[in-house]
């Protein structure tokens, strides 16, 4: 064997032994205690809305009268945010889901919507900033768009039908500082 391959082996064998294969590696540790502190958790709650009139159709109470495309349902509703906590901020969104039941032919061709006001200001839908006794009005509307061709709700006799039960309004706390 060569002098080279002697003294690789050997600085090899010398390391594996200084590393932990016969002794021991040694390091330093210490710690030290950071003091706790108490907290508590905020709510977010909404009161039961106040609807007013009820829905209307292009602005006249609706009842029973006959919808034809280009018609629009709407109905305003105020809910008042009962909350405790700082740096509050809310998501808002309707969802009528299978709520909205009826004849599919007509239902595929109505499109709900909302929009949102706090304290009477027109906002967004998301990060939307609110605190206690804010009033949340929630403007909603069934639009029956004018102008599809090929609309399979216009059946001969008419008569299909859809029903609105419960559509519901969400309001779920959010977080856009990055604080998760």
């Amino acid at each position: 064997m060569n002098k080279t391959t002697k003294g690789s082996l050997a600085a090899g064998a010398a390391a594996v032994l200084l590393l932990g294969g016969a002794g021991s590696l040694a390091y330093w540790t210490d710690n030290a205690t950071v003091d706790g502190t108490s907290i508590t958790s905020g709510y977010m709650k909404l009161t039961d809305p106040d609807c007013g009139d009820g829905w209307l159709l292009e602005g006249v109470a609706y009842t029973d009268q006959l919808l034809v495309p280009g018609d629009t349902l709407t109905k305003s509703c105020t809910f008042v945010l009962n909350a405790e906590g700082d740096n509050l901020l809310a998501d808002f969104d309707v969802d009528a889901g299978d709520e909205l039941t009826g004849d599919q032919a007509l239902l595929d061709e109505l499109v709900p919507d909302a929009a949102y006001t706090v304290n009477g200001g027109t906002v967004g839908t998301t990060d939307v900033a609110v605190a206690n006794a804010d009033v949340i009005g929630v403007d909603l509307e069934i639009d029956w768009p004018y102008g599809v061709e090929d609309n399979d709700s216009n059946v001969d006799g008419g008569g299909l039908t859809a029903t609105l039960d419960q559509i519901v309004f969400t309001v779920t706390q959010s977080n856009s500082t990055g604080n998760n």
